[in-house]
């Protein structure tokens, strides 16, 4: 419990342990914000609704009613039935510093999920291997073994977002990059029927960067526009250099992101796909991804519908102007 109360006296924002309607352990900060005196009321008697589900969320503070507040939050999974919630009013935190908050606490909780599950898998397989081959206690073997690599690969993606996989930053050609990604993904279910429209430009587009990481960008940006057309409609893959940057945009004829959403789409855990089709996390990584690059992602409302996401980076003579020489 002691690590608890470390945890949560190092959080500026208001932050608290509970347990369902239970509150385990609040810091100063959440005390401040709902003028609690001991002992600590329960999560319902002051926010609603109260967050039942592992994500992003938005509530109005009800104790005490004046002055009228309304909260944005995350609630995070801890061990058992725990769960570390974090709050802060609507706006009183910059895009930047909700996702340095929210990105170092998901790499803590995600590196201790992380040993428990590899444990996991590692006595299951073990276990099946023992098993006779006509046991009927395979299927349930089988079972734990896809669900606890299902935990690993979400932790992993999680701890990719705050530790980020470096690697060496090479020469990359966006035309090149765009055509080979497509390619990997074009028999994918969302992007099977869909119709890509090129407008690649006729010149190599250059740039440095890690190539894994800004695939994955490239994968992330592909996967979200087949999901938001359904699978059916037209997708628009353009690169270009405009001053000193080079770029490439997506662009997919699905039904767009509403103004009141785009501010907060490339928060962590913010997602507007359906309970359980997504973790929040694929815009916030490639926005991290980004901007560690030198770079920035744009979205755009198309006409007559749809998103344009749009990810400039600094073109290749550009790259390291300020530290050294450029590349020529």
């Amino acid at each position: 419990m002691r690590a608890v109360r470390d945890l949560l006296g190092q959080i500026k924002d208001a932050a608290a342990l509970c347990e369902e309607d239970r509150l385990v352990r609040v810091n100063q900060a959440f005390r401040r914000l709902f003028g609690l005196h001991n002992p600590s009321p329960s999560l319902s008697e002051l926010l609603a609704p109260v967050p039942e589900e592992i994500g992003r969320f938005e509530a109005r503070r009800i104790h005490p009613l004046e002055p009228p507040l309304l909260l944005e939050g995350v609630l995070l999974p801890w061990r058992g039935k725990r769960r570390l919630l974090l709050l802060w009013e609507r706006s009183s935190l910059e895009h930047q510093e909700k996702l340095d908050l929210m990105t170092r606490l998901a790499g803590e909780i995600a590196h201790e999920l992380n040993n428990p599950l590899g444990g996991i898998l590692l006595y299951g397989n073990l276990l099946k291997e023992d098993l006779p081959e006509e046991s009927p206690l395979h299927q349930y073997i089988d079972k734990i073994i896809k669900l606890a690599t299902r935990g690993r690969i979400i932790a992993k993606t999680i701890l990719s977002l705050a530790h980020p996989e470096e690697g060496p930053r090479e020469t990359l050609d966006l035309n090149v990059l765009l055509r080979e990604m497509y390619d990997l993904v074009a028999e994918y279910r969302v992007l099977r029927q869909v119709e890509p429209v090129w407008e690649l430009s006729p010149e190599p587009v250059l740039c440095r960067g890690i190539r894994s990481q800004i695939e994955r960008v490239i994968l992330n940006l592909l996967i979200n526009a087949g999901e938001a057309m359904e699978g059916r409609g037209k997708l628009f893959l353009k690169t270009g250099k405009r001053d000193r940057e080079v770029y490439f945009e997506i662009r997919d004829t699905g039904p767009g992101v509403p103004p009141s959403l785009r501010t907060r789409i490339f928060e962590p855990f913010f997602t507007t796909k359906k309970h359980g089709k997504g973790t929040g996390l694929g815009l916030s990584i490639s926005y991290s991804i980004v901007t560690r690059h030198g770079g920035r992602i744009e979205l755009e409302e198309a006409r007559p519908r749809g998103a344009i996401f749009r990810v400039h980076l600094p073109a290749l003579e550009y790259e390291n102007e300020g530290t050294g020489s450029p590349h020529r």
